[in-house]
């Protein structure tokens, strides 16, 4: 199911997280979303990013998560789930809230 403007909008939401162990020292990450977002709201989700991350020097210096159809996937360092789980949360809530801001208008 595609998002698409207008009044019958609805937000994209987590449905669940799969985590897949990765040689070396990370692991892939898949949040699985309600629906398939927009390429402006996938836009807006690439640079909601926090301003500054904390932890491994892998994990502060490292790339940011891909929007893939209806997946968010994510190569992590091992140690940093929690952290990136609460980035890619922060990262949709954004999103989500431009979005609605912009068909409120």
């Amino acid at each position: 199911m595609q998002v698409m403007a207008g009044s019958n909008r609805q937000d994209i939401t987590i449905v669940g997280r799969t985590t897949v162990e990765e040689l070396d020292d990370r692991n892939e990450v898949e949040w699985q979303l309600n629906a398939t977002p927009e390429l402006e709201w996938a836009e807006i989700f690439q640079l909601a990013g926090p301003s500054e991350r904390k932890g491994s020097i892998q994990w502060v210096k490292g790339s940011g998560p891909d929007v893939i159809g209806g997946v968010i996937r994510w190569f992590v360092p091992k140690g940093e789930i929690e952290e990136a789980d609460a980035e890619v949360r922060h990262r949709l809530s954004v999103a989500n809230q431009r979005i609605g801001l912009d068909r409120n208008a």
